[in-house]
């Protein structure tokens, strides 16, 4: 049976890396007897995969898993919440445990797009806010350049780090941009190849004379994560009863 869980990672956690959370879980299905599926060979680990990794500092209210459960096992949604619940610590928190299609792909592959919050630390006005967000969307291009290095081989046959650069119009990607009560709220495409980062749509905010949306002033949430049928990933789940 194949489950998706839906979490919460905030507060402090929201300092931790993706990897150190993988094997955060890993306890806490141990220490919570989830009755979770092995894979078989000389070093069997936990069938488990998660959603699209947060960047540092960012808190998630939608994030997901999905893991396997053994055949003749049975656990019912409620109580493998509490137990799990009772292993977290301080930021995280075991939402939904939702059975799955057998056939369903894993959560990082059908997140398309995710919504985003950025709250303020200090007080700012919406109007200022939407003046901003005004003055963004009415340009007829948002140009990112983007900075990445790879390995290439020289002339002499060794491999050299190689960094390049790229200009890209981010503007046909950011679905939804609106002002909030002391914040900003993004839709913004989150798939393979156009992934626009929430904190790159702040910078150019501050760009357009919103102070506030300098880096390290607000604080940023990813509230859910979404297919391109417009559905969230909870969506294509059941509750075990």
């Amino acid at each position: 049976m194949k489950v998706r869980i839906k979490f919460e990672k905030t507060e402090q956690m929201r300092f931790i890396g993706h990897l150190d959370i993988m094997r955060y879980f890993q306890k806490a299905m141990r220490r919570a007897d989830i009755p979770i599926k092995y894979s078989e060979g000389f070093s069997p680990h936990q069938i488990m995969s998660f959603g699209a990794p947060l960047s540092m500092g960012v808190s998630g209210l939608g994030e997901y898993m999905d893991i396997e459960l053994k055949e003749d096992s049975h656990i019912s949604s409620q109580e493998a919440i509490r137990r799990l619940n009772e292993m977290m610590c301080t930021g995280m928190k075991v939402t939904k445990f939702l059975q799955i299609p057998d056939n369903s792909k894993p959560a990082m592959a059908l997140m398309d797009t995710a919504d985003f919050k950025a709250e303020f630390k200090t007080e700012v006005k919406e109007t200022d806010i939407n003046a901003a967000i005004e003055k963004l969307m009415s340009k007829e291009s948002i140009l990112l350049t983007k900075v990445s290095k790879k390995k290439k081989k020289n002339q002499f046959g060794k491999f050299v780090e190689v960094e390049t650069t790229s200009v890209v119009d981010i503007k046909p990607f950011i679905y939804k941009l609106e002002a909030i009560k002391n914040g900003v709220y993004m839709h913004l495409s989150q798939g393979s190849t156009n992934n626009i980062k929430p904190a790159a749509v702040m910078e150019f905010l501050y760009e357009e004379g919103l102070s506030a949306a300098k880096k390290n002033e607000y604080y940023l949430y990813r509230l859910d994560m979404y297919t391109d049928e417009g559905k969230a990933l909870d969506e294509y789940g059941c509750e075990i009863i």
